[in-house]
């Protein structure tokens, strides 16, 4: 048989606007526990969820199987319990939990409600951010520590798989009490888990009041949003050989990103116009070279039909500012920006924009349209 408990919270602590996702009604928080990763071989013993009513209020529900045959009947009523609700709210439930839930119920000939009831992941919308958050673990107890929640029970799932066996032998209260408060503060947690979305959200907002300055080494680009982010994190980041240095606290982004000092080179597009001068190491065009010997000149190749220039250079991200003159280290490198005062303050704040975008979309923060990717 089934074992159900019922459990009005003392509080359920939210860091993170929910209305924003729905009214309190339409959500149901969830976790199940197993004694294994497939259901092929394995059960769910123990079903959690934590919902709103407003006449009752919060309350916490567990279904628990007191026998390997009560699977069934557990499932039957948690099914039946969550058909109407909205929007389920899990941790890593897209991949476990929910194709869990629906192969046991196939496996009893059942449908499983929940396969049309909208899901919302927290793993899934933070996974992008894992190297933001600097860490390479994003299991739950993991963002839990980094958002500070408390936790008591002290066991993993697979920890507690034994203990239930132990229990199915011994059905000993404090077994049973294990297995409880490992399911309950997965469940009360991920109310509080819900904050990790503001990062997401930070990145789907519009840069506010965005500045631009330099310094000896970097370019520094500067805004805020109408997002806030709970944990304030800095992490240097490289991508497809891009670097910059990211920081966010509460509501605004810094992002620092190295210049090159030294000498570049434009490179003429049409070289075949070009000729080069093998000892003064430099390019002219035919109509110039028409007055210089045969023997002092060849024809210019893609890497000879070049203009040095020395100074502070930025990479360019998007498209440039109208006839802007492109840098480069070779023919096929990067292409760069000379940094001048002009640029700074003359250039369209369009640019700038463009260019915030583009350095958080090499970053893996953003789409190249803006928004935060999914």
């Amino acid at each position: 048989m089934k074992m159900q408990l019922f459990q009005i919270p003392e509080a359920v602590i939210f860091d993170y606007p929910i209305r924003k996702l729905g009214v309190l009604e339409d959500f149901l928080f969830l976790d199940i526990e197993t004694t294994g990763l497939s259901p092929a071989n394995a059960q769910i013993y123990m079903i959690g969820a934590l919902s709103y009513a407003e006449k009752s209020g919060w309350m916490l529900r567990q279904w628990f199987a007191d026998s390997l045959s009560a699977e069934e009947e557990c499932l039957r009523s948690f099914f039946d319990f969550a058909k109407d609700f909205r929007i389920l709210i899990h941790y890593n439930g897209d991949s476990f939990d929910l194709p869990f839930l629906s192969r046991c119920a196939s496996q009893y000939g059942m449908g499983c409600p929940l396969d049309e009831i909208q899901s919302l992941d927290l793993y899934r919308a933070v996974r992008p951010f894992r190297r933001l958050l600097g860490t390479e673990r994003m299991n739950q107890k993991r963002m839990e520590e980094f958002l500070s929640i408390s936790r008591t029970d002290r066991f993993s799932g697979a920890e507690l798989i034994s203990v239930y066996e132990h229990w199915l032998v011994t059905p000993e209260t404090a077994l049973l009490q294990q297995l409880l408060l490992h399911n309950e503060e997965d469940i009360m947690n991920l109310p509080q888990l819900l904050s990790l979305l503001s990062y997401r959200d930070f990145f789907q907002s519009a840069p506010q009041e965005l500045s631009v300055s330099v310094d000896e080494t970097a370019l520094l680009l500067h805004f805020h949003t109408d997002s806030r982010i709970p944990v304030s994190v800095r992490q240097l980041l490289e991508a497809a050989g891009f670097q910059a240095e990211l920081s966010l606290k509460d509501n605004a982004l810094s992002l620092r990103i190295p210049l090159f000092h030294g000498t570049l080179r434009h490179y003429f597009t049409n070289y075949r116009d070009y000729y080069y001068l093998p000892l003064e190491k430099k390019a002219i065009h035919k109509s110039l070279a028409e007055f210089v010997d045969r023997s002092a000149k060849v024809r210019a190749k893609a890497e000879h039909a070049c203009v040095p220039a020395e100074g502070l250079f930025m990479p360019l991200l998007c498209e440039a500012p109208a006839e802007a003159t492109l840098f480069r280290e070779n023919p096929r490198g990067r292409p760069y920006l000379r940094l001048t005062q002009d640029l700074l303050e003359n250039t369209a704040p369009g640019f700038w924009l463009n260019y915030t975008g583009a350095a958080l979309s090499e970053l893996g923060f953003c789409s190249n349209d803006g928004k935060a990717q999914k």
